[in-house]
């Protein structure tokens, strides 16, 4: 059993030194969005992925919620 631990932890070390490579090559790039600067942000949910309608309209539904007053100001 201590073996098993062992490997999963090795395992997860793995995975997140590579997210973080990943998040420090992200920082590296200067042609990303600064989603903050840009006068409306346009969200679109597209079925298709095989999640299913009713996961796919509840999403939405969330995104709206938490999204009420930027949608409002016209930002959303």
């Amino acid at each position: 059993m201590e073996q098993n631990i062992k490997k999963a932890v090795e395992q997860f070390e793995t995975l997140i030194r590579s997210q973080l490579e990943r998040v420090e090559n992200m920082k590296r790039q200067d042609d990303f969005v600064d989603y903050k600067s840009l006068d409306k942000l346009i969200i679109g949910v597209c079925g298709g992925d095989g999640i299913g309608p009713v996961i796919t309209d509840e999403s939405a539904r969330v995104l709206k919620y938490l999204l009420a007053d930027e949608v409002s100001a016209g930002k959303v």
